[in-house]
Order: structure tokens, then sequence, then C-alpha cells
């Protein structure tokens, strides 16, 4: 596949990344529409994608989806991820003696890539491949917190979805809490999407390039007493976490948590 200017390779991306946050097949109109791109230039790189499996076309309606072109990309950067981050894991879960998750986006979503169990790990609740909201989970604050404020607004959806009596659905509020975590490095989740779960996170950069999150996540009544162990572990995974301000952050938390209903 050539691109006629390096332009292309920027057009290129916006429209694949349309088609894969898309939830059915997009047609050309749509995809004009959403890229904000020229329909002529769209049709172009859209029959060159075609050429290469990269889309294809839907029989039950008009539109495209991404094709099997693209499995041999993601499936050699999943492994490079996992492999680059597998020592990490380990040694976190060993540490906290609780479940250590990573995490990616996936479109506006984060989605639970890699996870190790430790013995007392969390059954049948989170799973690899398993997508949570962004602003519902601190693996996807974390995510959110290493973006600028104009692409995080892309990201969510107008109306914050509730899962909990914890869940933040206020833009002002989600936005306060991602200039916190960007000064600490640590984003704490008090039964926020599932009840009877807790969480902490760190967001970075990985040894892959990749825009990443790592989580240690823990049964609600184990989590009072591991939090501070969780924050200290996560220390050595990511260098820039703010041990006090993470506490601190913590200590809020955990306040708000109960003034709302929580344990």
């Amino acid at each position: 596949m050539e691109f006629e200017s390096v332009a292309d390779i920027g057009r290129a991306t916006v429209i694949l990344d349309a088609i894969a946050e898309s939830n059915g097949p997009l047609t050309l109109t749509e995809l004009a529409a959403k890229t904000g791109l020229p329909r002529s230039t769209v049709h172009r790189l859209i029959q060159a994608f075609e050429q290469e499996l990269y889309v294809v076309r839907v029989p039950e309606r008009p539109g495209y989806v991404l094709g099997p072109g693209l499995l041999k990309f993601g499936m050699n950067a999943h492994l490079r991820l996992l492999a680059a981050n597998r020592g990490s894991l380990v040694s976190l879960a060993r540490s906290v003696n609780e479940n250590v998750e990573l995490a990616v986006f996936s479109g506006r979503e984060a989605v639970v890539v890699d996870q190790i169990a430790a013995p007392e790990r969390l059954k049948g609740v989170t799973k690899v491949g398993k997508s949570f909201s962004l602003h519902a989970s601190c693996i996807g604050v974390a995510l959110l917190a290493q973006l600028p404020d104009d692409r995080v607004a892309e990201l969510l959806p107008q109306h914050l979805q509730r899962f909990t009596a914890n869940t933040i659905t206020d833009h002002h509020a989600l936005t306060d809490r991602l200039a916190e975590v960007r000064r600490s490095h640590i984003a704490v989740d008090i039964e926020e999407h599932d009840v009877g779960i807790c969480a902490i996170a760190t967001g970075m950069t990985g040894p892959t390039g990749a825009v990443q999150a790592i989580a240690v996540v823990m049964p609600t009544r184990r989590f009072k007493e591991k939090a501070h162990m969780a924050i200290d572990s996560l220390q050595l995974v990511n260098r820039l976490v703010q041990p006090s301000l993470a506490r601190g952050r913590l200590r809020v938390s955990q306040r708000a948590a109960e003034d709302a209903g929580g344990d």
C-alpha cells in the first residue's frame, strides 16, 4: 500500500480509528462526516485499504469494518506489550498478594490486556479482554490523565454513565480528578465500577511506547488494609508516583465513598 503524501498517513490513521471506534459498519459518507475529510479522500484510501484487507465490506448492510489484514499488526503489538510488562506485573502481584492488571486504550474504553492472579485472587470479576468506561475506573482515569484536555473531551461521552453510587458523572469533577492524578500519578477507584471491588492504578508510557495503566485490584474488605502498600508498590513500577499526594487523594476518596454509602 502506497501513500500519495505524508499527510495521507495521518488521514489513514483517522479513518481506521473511526472504524475501530464505531459500533457498526460505516459508509463512505459516514466516514467523511466523522473524520472531517473530503469524501473523495476517504474513498481513495478505503479502496487502498480494501486491497490489503485492512477493511472489508459487510454483507448484511452498507459500510466497512476492520478486516483481517490488520491482525498481523495487532497480534505482534499485543505480544510485545505483554512480554515487555510481564516481569513487572509478576513482581507487583507478589509484593501485594493481589491481582494486578495491565490496561490500554481501546477506542473510547479501557481494556484489560493482561492479568496476574495472586493466591487470594478475585474470581469472575475481571478477565483479560474486559473493557471499562474511561471515567468509571482507575485504569481509565490513569489512561486519560496522560492525554491533553482536548483529547480527553473527544473521548468522553456527553453523558457519563453511572455504575455505582461512587461513579463520577460530572465532567467538572472528573476534570479536577484528572488534574490530581497528573500530579500524583495515582488513580484510586473505590467501588466506582463494581460494588465490592476497589483498585489503585498508575499510568505511564510503557516499554513499547504505548500509553498504558497498571492496577492493583482487590475486594473492598481488604482495601483499607492494603491500599498504602499498593501505592508504595506501584511506585516501583512508575518512579513518577508521588506517594504523599496519592495518600492524600486516597483519604479524600475514602471519605467520599463513606458519604455515598460505601464501607
